[in-house]
């Protein structure tokens, strides 16, 4: 409990950003139908394959949405550090190495994809892995039908989580049917379908299937857009490649522990989860560079990658309790390793200081090298998250008072809830919220829809035609790099006349228009704070 409230602070609580820049939107529309009925965004709620949101709904009718989250985030996170420890002590049966492992998981550490273990808002994914982890353990335990089970009631909260283990497991059931039994395979799969039958009949009467068409340009948008890390490993984008590296690096350290303390009773099942991972993302890099086929691009395979981060510092956690309990080396020796493993976020830093430590006692200054190592690699890795903006520890139970936040209250207190804005369409980042989120109010669009256009290719078309209103040739300008994508579309906004905004209202039944403080219109002024102005349309717009 400990170690999941520090956690918490340490990475911060955000309510509405990231992926609930989506979500939320979609369980008020769902808790009132009266909300946002002029954007057709909000139609692709009923084509979730989750029922994970739908537990929220009698919390967001009360009005205590908010609380029931960070309740529900604070047990999920407690609820992973305990699964961790039995996912340590089903591998190594070592009290200590449990114990190194609860504390090394209570510091942030980011491998490929740059998705880290504990995340800092509640979703689905976050939510379902406490129990996937304990889906290992009752694997590794030789309870398959359990952890079949376990699977496939999992899947009714998050798919794509679940697909990734099921990889897994299978890989290695296969590669040890005659110790595992093919009849308990077949139970445990039979199992798996029997619990994820809610989302099963949910998806038939959807009418959702595979689509293995290739869907080149809906790739390209989704990954130039907003979403290259989840598909590429080499893009030539900063965040991108270092994340990359760092996944490498973890990599290199998960064989280092292994080598020198192997589990003793799973290590060749933790090999074949390792090696059916690695298969899974050169499968997604395949596909990614040369055959973007629909189904294989919605599993976003490159997010089966947190596994390996997970196991790599499972390992990194008994390497330590058998470095203290048996190594020669030096307390501070001992101390320098512990910290740089536990602390060091990107873990081509924490593999630097293994490597300097190894120069042994003959090199007098090889412990205050490892310990300036780690204070670089930390320092270094806090400038670069904070320059992207990716770090912001406190807890914030609600929005918090900036003036874009501020002109969503605005909007939501004194407009109607059928209420349609023309917003910037760039304001989005992992601690920012859509328009959507505070405001309760449609959008014609927004670069944020994306995400959900990775899932339901289908909306491009609709999503397409009414970026390109807001933001001309900007998504042909799309390089890949987030970042550029936003100040880009910002500009593409901002460059866009009166006139053209009235056209744009006038098409998509516009009502207010929010444009940046500095950007004057002549239109009717009803709201202005220190970052953005809103603007009626109701007047000034004259629709044939």
């Amino acid at each position: 409990m400990l170690a999941a409230g520090l956690a918490i602070l340490l990475a911060g609580y955000h309510f509405g950003t990231f992926d609930q820049s989506i979500h939320i939107p979609f369980l008020k529309a769902t808790a009132d139908v009266s909300l946002y009925t002029n954007d057709p965004f909000l139609e692709l709620r009923n084509e979730q394959p989750s029922f994970f949101w739908y537990f929220f709904l009698p919390f967001e009718r009360m009005g205590w949405l908010e609380p029931a989250l960070f309740v529900t985030h604070l047990l999920a996170t407690w609820l992973t550090f305990l699964a961790v420890w039995d996912l340590s002590l089903a591998l190594f049966n070592n009290a200590l190495a449990a114990t190194l492992s609860v504390i090394v998981f209570t510091f942030t550490h980011i491998g490929f994809v740059g998705f880290q273990i504990i995340e800092f808002s509640l979703l689905p994914r976050t939510f379902v892995l406490p129990f996937l982890l304990w889906v290992f353990v009752l694997y590794l335990r030789d309870r398959i039908p359990a952890a079949f089970f376990l699977l496939g009631a999992l899947s009714n909260l998050h798919l794509l989580s679940v697909n990734f283990v099921v990889w897994m497991l299978l890989v290695d059931a296969l590669l040890r049917l005659r110790q595992i039994g093919l009849r308990r395979l077949l139970v445990g799969l039979g199992l798996f379908f029997l619990a994820a039958i809610p989302l099963i009949w949910k998806s038939w009467q959807a009418g959702q299937a595979l689509d293995w068409s290739l869907r080149p340009e809906w790739f390209s948008i989704v990954a130039h857009g907003i979403l290259g890390q989840v598909f590429y490993l080499t893009w030539p984008t900063p965040y991108i490649l270092l994340t990359t590296l760092s996944g490498i690096a973890a990599l290199v350290l998960f064989a280092i522990a292994r080598w020198k303390a192997p589990s003793p009773n799973h290590d060749r099942q933790m090999i074949h989860f390792t090696a059916a991972a690695l298969i899974a993302m050169a499968a997604q890099q395949v596909v990614s560079f040369w055959l973007p086929v629909t189904a294989l691009i919605q599993q976003q395979i490159l997010r089966i990658s947190l596994f390996l981060l997970i196991f790599a510092y499972l390992y990194l956690a008994q390497y330590l309790a058998v470095e203290w309990r048996t190594s020669l080396r030096t307390r501070p020796e001992l101390y320098a390793l512990t910290v740089g493993i536990a602390v060091l976020p990107l873990a081509f830093f924490t593999l630097l200081v293994w490597a300097t430590l190894q120069l042994g006692p003959a090199r007098k200054w090889h412990v205050p090298l490892a310990g300036g190592l780690t204070l670089v690699g930390f320092l270094s890795t806090m400038a670069f998250v904070i320059s992207y903006r990716l770090w912001s520890p406190g807890i914030h139970l609600s929005s918090p008072a900036t003036p874009w936040n501020e002109v969503q209250e605005w909007a939501q207190s004194n407009t109607p809830k059928d209420a349609t804005f023309i917003t910037p369409p760039n304001i989005w980042s992992p601690l920012e919220a859509d328009w959507r989120v505070f405001s309760e109010r449609g959008t014609v669009a927004t670069l944020t829809e994306l995400l959900e256009i990775a899932l339901l290719p289908d909306y491009l078309p609709v999503w397409q035609a009414r970026f390109e209103a807001l933001t001309p040739g900007a998504i042909d300008r799309f390089t890949g790099n987030f970042y550029e994508n936003r100040e880009m579309i910002r500009q593409a906004y901002s460059q866009l006349s009166t006139e053209d905004l009235i056209m744009i209202a006038c098409r998509y039944k516009a009502d207010y228009l929010v444009v940046e403080a500095e950007s004057v219109k002549p239109l009717p002024e009803v709201y202005k704070n220190d970052g953005y102005r809103v603007y009626s349309l109701a007047q000034a717009k004259t629709c044939p």
